[in-house]
């Protein structure tokens, strides 16, 4: 019984009135307040009824996987030589995936056409019986913002966007996608252009990155934040591609071009932007031979 209804009729009945007679002078205010006691108490044992349900009840299994990379392309200008240049770092690992030219001395060299952009890859892996539909995964990291896109390894029809971005710059990002097969597995690839922020961050000497947090809701689930895996880098690339192709064993293709330029040519005249690079780490030691392969087009 509600504590008011329950305070009042027990005072009147130690006052000599029978339970009938207490009841019969409930005023109107004292029953309102009452049925609001009662209303509020019947709506948690509701909730807590559901909350076991949605707790106790089986429901799909999903695994995922993240990998983080920094990923850096443009050309280097020395004499009349224009060459492309081309960089892999695993930020979890904080070492390089692949770099061409292997040594890039900055003091000598200069660099144009320089693009970079950090890279979030979630491996998804929907590991039951049961399809997901209307799933959406949201990604919380401080390597997202605005300028973040997203897109698929396979024919997955993914779509994202920015939803908010806490005081201490923690930005969630929310990717919708209508159904995941089951057995199924998906790569995710968030994409965010180098800004100054990023670039501020990824100079340290001593880099250290955390994996995103993430949480998981469907038809068939409900709010789930999932424990994720980080995933090596070189094994992230080549399921990438698996997925995209249908073929395995694939290694990540690198095309690399060199080509003479005209003495009047305006391209020698650009803004070296060498200060712009990322400082360069040592080489993945799983990954030296597998990570990437480098043609050379002279």
């Amino acid at each position: 019984m509600p504590t008011i209804l329950y305070k009042t009729l027990s005072g009147r009945k130690r006052a000599g009135m029978s339970i009938g007679e207490a009841i019969r002078q409930l005023t109107l205010g004292e029953m309102l307040q009452g049925a609001a006691e009662l209303v509020a108490v019947l709506t948690l044992l509701v909730a807590a009824v559901i909350w076991l349900i949605i707790r106790i009840q089986p429901h799909p299994e999903v695994q995922v996987g993240v990998a983080l990379f920094a990923y850096e392309r443009g050309a280097t200008v020395e004499g009349t030589t224009k060459t492309s240049l081309s960089r892999m770092q695993d930020l979890v690992a904080n070492c390089t995936l692949w770099e061409f030219p292997p040594a890039l001395v900055k003091n000598h060299t200069k660099v144009s056409d320089l693009q970079a952009a950090v890279l979030t890859k979630v491996l998804l892996e929907n590991v039951s019986d049961e399809g997901l539909t209307n799933l959406r995964l949201g990604v919380v990291s401080r390597l997202h913002g605005a300028t973040t896109r997203v897109s698929a390894a396979q024919n997955l029809e993914v779509t994202g966007k920015l939803e908010s971005t806490s005081q201490d710059g923690l930005h969630k990002y929310v990717i919708s996608i209508a159904t995941i097969e089951p057995k199924s597995s998906a790569v995710l690839s968030l994409q965010t252009p180098m800004n100054d922020n990023l670039q501020r961050v990824l100079s340290q000497k001593h880099i250290t990155v955390r994996l995103p947090s993430v949480f998981l809701s469907a038809d068939q689930l409900w709010n789930v934040h999932p424990t994720v895996t980080p995933v090596d880098a070189s094994i992230m690339l080549k399921r990438e591609t698996e997925l995209h192709t249908g073929e395995k064993g694939i290694p990540v293709a690198e095309l690399i071009e060199r080509r003479l330029l005209d003495s009047s040519d305006r391209e020698l005249n650009a803004e070296d932007l060498s200060h712009r690079l990322l400082p360069t780490a040592s080489l993945c030691q799983e990954d030296r031979k597998t990570a990437g392969e480098i043609r050379h087009n002279k």
